[in-house]
């Protein structure tokens, strides 16, 4: 932006500011240290947006959770009751996958549009051009941190009681962290390609609307990466390829363990186990997408406020 500095004194006359045009993005890092100071503007923005998206709701906060498991309810009637496929507790095989897949869409969309929603104050006053960006993807960060703990209680509490199973949770629960953590990155990567996309193309979030619609039925939320890893002519590990992919599966697989996810009296081989390899490979490409995002980000920001 521009740093204010001290003009040259004159006798008699106090010092004046000469405001100094910055000539491009910063470093990497030092474009990371400048956000780590405004870091108290993100936790205000969060939660100013989080007060005013519920304000005049009823039941306020609670709506994080209804869209959820309506869809749950809709995709478990169809595919389980009418369709006849899937296990007993599909409908907690559903609600599983869908907290991550509802983090990543809606915190995409909602930062599609975010920078261009604070371009206005973004000419009038300066702070770092990615926080609105990052207070979008940490707003929806926070709802999908309630909603996992609603599905916490749905697992290991409901449906136990309503299907039976084993309700002591899997060992590999404990790398539930590392792959929220990975969710986060991944998602926050793709936040910064579309946000810098949108603000001199605005197609881009029409693009992404249908895009997001595309990706869910290949996504294995509706179905098992199982159903993928056994069918005929398609390579077995095609579906964990994909980082969102396998985080989905990686959340199915952490939340109910290897088991046999096929009706009594058919046959389908049991789910695979987590697989710390591919936790790996997912980590290294959302880590590098990140910070590739976060560097094509900066080295477009200085341009959005010419924006006509």
């Amino acid at each position: 932006m521009m740093p204010a500095l001290p003009a040259p004194e004159t006798a008699g006359e106090a010092p004046a500011l000469v405001i100094q045009a910055r000539s491009g993005s910063l470093g990497l890092i030092e474009e990371a240290r400048e956000l780590w100071r405004y870091r108290h503007l993100v936790r205000t923005l969060v939660e100013r947006d989080l007060r005013v998206r519920y304000k005049n709701s009823v039941l306020g906060i609670a709506w994080t959770m209804i869209n959820p498991l309506v869809q749950v309810f809709v995709l478990t009637v169809a595919v389980s009751f009418i369709l006849g496929a899937g296990p007993r507790n599909l409908s907690a095989y559903i609600f599983c996958a869908t907290i991550p897949w509802t983090f990543f869409q809606t915190a995409v969309l909602d930062s599609s549009t975010s920078v261009l929603a604070k371009l206005g104050l973004l000419k009038k006053v300066y702070f770092p051009r990615e926080i609105p960006l990052i207070a979008t993807v940490c707003q929806n960060f926070v709802q999908f941190l309630i909603s996992l703990g609603v599905f916490v209680i749905y697992r290991f509490v409901f449906t136990p009681l309503l299907h039976g199973g084993n309700v002591a949770p899997p060992l590999a629960l404990l790398w539930l962290p590392v792959v929220i953590v990975i969710l986060f990155l991944l998602t926050l990567g793709t936040a910064f390609f579309v946000a810098t996309l949108n603000v001199f193309y605005e197609d881009v979030k029409f693009i992404l609307t249908l895009t997001m619609g595309f990706l869910f039925y290949l996504m294995p939320i509706i179905y098992f990466a199982d159903n993928i890893l056994y069918a005929a002519g398609i390579p077995g590990t095609m579906i964990l390829r994909k980082p969102l992919a396998w985080i989905i599966t990686a959340f199915k697989q952490m939340f109910f363990g290897p088991q046999n996810i096929a009706r009594p009296g058919t046959v389908l081989p049991p789910s695979a186990p987590f697989d710390w390899r591919y936790m790996l490979i997912t980590a290294v490409i959302s880590v590098t997408f990140c910070l590739w995002g976060y560097a094509f980000f900066n080295r477009r920001k200085w341009g959005f406020t010419e924006r006509p």
